[in-house]
């Protein structure tokens, strides 16, 4: 149960640290294990960060993180995506996601 606390954390620090990683599960994934997971990283010549096949046992999978990035998101409705076309394939409705967001309509538009 510890580990899956710890995951909760991960995901919030970044869903909030990094607004990108509120629209795409991989780059979430990637962020979790370049902040949280450095020593499971190694650098290849050119200095881009590496998984090595063995250590994938040891980090977060995508698919637990996306589980919870959702009930984060679609339960808790914390940390909208920030792209409408996202929201809208996450079945968010556009008021509710604008909302979220803290934008305001424009009464004069229209």
């Amino acid at each position: 149960m510890g580990r899956i606390k710890n995951l909760k954390k991960e995901v919030e620090y970044c869903l909030e640290k990094y607004p990108q990683s509120r629209n795409s599960d991989i780059y979430l994934t990637l962020a979790i294990w370049t902040v949280y997971y450095k020593d499971r990283l190694v650098y290849d010549e050119n200095n881009r960060p590496m998984v090595r096949l063995e250590d994938l046992y040891d980090l977060p999978r995508e698919d637990n993180v996306k589980r919870v990035r959702a009930t984060l998101q679609n339960d808790d409705k914390k940390y909208p995506p920030t792209s409408l076309a996202v929201a809208k394939k996450r079945k968010w409705k556009e008021q509710e996601w604008r909302d979220a967001l803290g934008y305001v309509d424009n009464p004069s538009r229209g």
